[in-house]
């Protein structure tokens, strides 16, 4: 487990897209943050994200009360995965964009939300957006001023995935800069679901607008 910013910490990155499992905790409290498979095919070889999330929970002596998750991609959602943390977690609450429910099927007891949705982990709130990007499902999670942002490709508005179009990309920053300010929520770091971004001391808002330019990938 690997502390990176406060209360927010990765347990362990999975299947060869290296998807990262996250806890956000805070007073005895947390919530874990993606559902991976251990490999894209299901098949269940290699580590156990679920055991590794029970195991750090311990270490850090905390409750999981939320199970979360970015994006419906085969990468960073796993129904096994589910299925096992409720059986490790029977008390916590998934809680998920509604485009989740094709996956989650008929299973009780989630959490569905379309736009937007407040929690409180220990007592500090954690804000769930819906913001499509890379995918129609994109939730982009603030807690403790950091942002994890998914999948999304920051600095331009393209993206690998090209099913979400441009309008919507566009729309989906001004949302997230319309919440910000509305909230007066501060952002000051940014991370990627993948942990291969990592960013501190940002301006968000700025950041999200640079977003919007439409600059090549790489």
């Amino acid at each position: 487990m690997d502390r990176w910013f406060d209360g927010v910490y990765l347990v362990g990155r999975y299947n060869w897209l290296q998807t990262g499992v996250w806890l956000l905790a805070h007073n005895g409290e947390a919530a874990v943050l993606e559902q991976p498979p251990t490999n894209i095919a299901g098949i269940g070889f290699g580590p156990d994200p679920a055991a590794d999330v029970e195991r750090a929970a311990a270490q850090l002596g905390v409750r999981v009360r939320f199970l979360l998750c970015t994006h419906t991609h085969a990468d960073h959602f796993s129904t096994r995965t589910f299925d096992a943390l409720r059986e490790r977690f029977p008390s916590a609450e998934p809680v998920l964009q509604s485009g989740f429910h094709k996956l989650t099927d008929s299973r009780p007891g989630v959490r569905y939300f379309d736009h937007a949705c407040e929690l409180s982990v220990g007592g500090e709130p954690l804000h769930l957006v819906h913001a499509p990007k890379h995918s129609w499902t994109d939730t982009v999670v603030l807690f403790r001023g950091a942002a994890c942002t998914g999948d999304w490709e920051l600095n331009t508005v393209r993206t690998v995935n090209e099913s979400v179009p441009v309008p919507a990309r566009i729309q989906s920053c001004e949302r997230l800069i319309w919440f910000v300010r509305q909230t007066g929520y501060r952002v000051h770091r940014v991370y990627s679901v993948h942990a291969n971004d990592r960013r501190e001391g940002v301006d968000f808002p700025a950041l999200i607008a640079d977003t919007r330019t439409d600059r090549k990938l790489w």
